[in-house]
């Protein structure tokens, strides 16, 4: 197996859409277009199938492209294609690219005009039953880019071929991981799910992340990206539930479906969200107006209890006058 870092690029520029279920018509880069991006077919033991792909020229030049077919695999979260060649069907049982012919395989394009190519698949005897991959891919001849470095860097366009064999498929997939912080102040709250496929075959989970407050009630159902998991490799997802006021116990259900025969995932995980600087500022606020209201109360209180003091002191004094000025007299 060999890879460059000039494959890798070309191919996360290739097929960044290709692994995205919902449809798509074309995909472009440099002015080249292939249509469709992605190409399914059923393909029985030792069956000939013959689809038409296209390729149209957006730019205002003539181009010269070569079309070739190449295995690749999948080794990371993202779903990135990696080039692979050298390798032969049973070294890689999900090679496909030795039943693939295209025709014709150069040609060249004027400004504006679409080529109809020809892809024969012809299956082998006896296949592996489940998913079988490869890519086409078309190069614009003495045309490159530079990279970071300074590196010339070829740029292709192409056909991701996704290939099914009928048979004894074996349709396994886990929730490897699903998480949430446990503790937030405010949303909104960041939800990862990483899927395993163990299956033979790719697979397109389908599902949501519904979520309910404590006392029962829906807050958000959240629904899973429309994907593709290649086989023994994982995927991951990522959901924002996009609320900032929140308060108290949350639980999160991961609820989703894949196969052809209904196979489920679940997970569940719980969340608090309290914005406890808030309630602090609240409880110091009311706890300050009740120091205050008291305050005022017990001197409303004292005050006329003061006059009335006041009044009897010069009631008294009034009264010791009288009774000095009588003792005079």
């Amino acid at each position: 197996m060999k890879t460059t870092p000039k494959i890798i690029l070309s191919f996360l520029l290739l097929i960044c859409s290709a692994f995205l279920t919902s449809p798509v018509r074309a995909q472009n880069a440099l002015g080249l277009t292939a249509i469709p991006p992605r190409l399914e077919l059923t393909v029985k033991p030792g069956q000939t199938i013959t689809q038409q792909i296209k390729v149209r020229n957006d730019s205002t030049v003539d181009r010269v492209i070569t079309s070739t077919v190449k295995d690749f695999i999948v080794t990371d979260d993202k779903g990135t294609p990696v080039q692979i060649e050298g390798v032969d069907d049973s070294s890689n049982r999900w090679a496909s690219s030795s039943w693939i012919q295209i025709s014709p395989s150069s040609f060249t394009l004027k400004p504006k005009e679409t080529k109809v190519l020809m892809v024969t698949v012809i299956a082998p005897d006896s296949p592996t039953a489940g998913g079988h991959y490869a890519m086409i891919l078309h190069s614009p001849k003495n045309e490159v880019t530079l990279n970071e470095t300074g590196s010339a860097i070829e740029t292709y366009v192409g056909t991701l071929v996704y290939i099914t064999v009928p048979g004894k498929i074996t349709e396994n997939a886990q929730v490897r991981e699903f998480s949430a912080p446990s503790f937030l102040e405010f949303g909104p709250v960041d939800f990862k799910t990483i899927i395993a496929n163990y299956s033979d075959i790719h697979i397109s989970p389908k599902g949501n992340i519904n979520i309910k407050n404590w006392l029962g009630g829906k807050t958000a159902s959240l629904a899973l990206e429309n994907t593709n998991i290649f086989p023994n490799t994982t995927r991951e997802f990522f959901n924002t539930l996009n609320r900032r006021f929140l308060f108290g116990r949350y639980t999160a259900n991961l609820e989703a479906g894949y196969g052809t025969t209904g196979q489920a995932l679940a997970a569940t995980l719980i969340f608090w969200v309290i914005p406890w600087k808030l309630i602090i500022l609240v409880l110091a606020a009311v706890i300050i107006g009740g120091v205050l209201v008291t305050l005022l109360r017990k001197k409303s209180s004292i005050a006329p209890a003061n006059e009335d003091q006041k009044v009897e002191e010069l009631e008294q004094e009034l009264e010791n006058l009288k009774k000095k000025y009588q003792d005079r007299k």
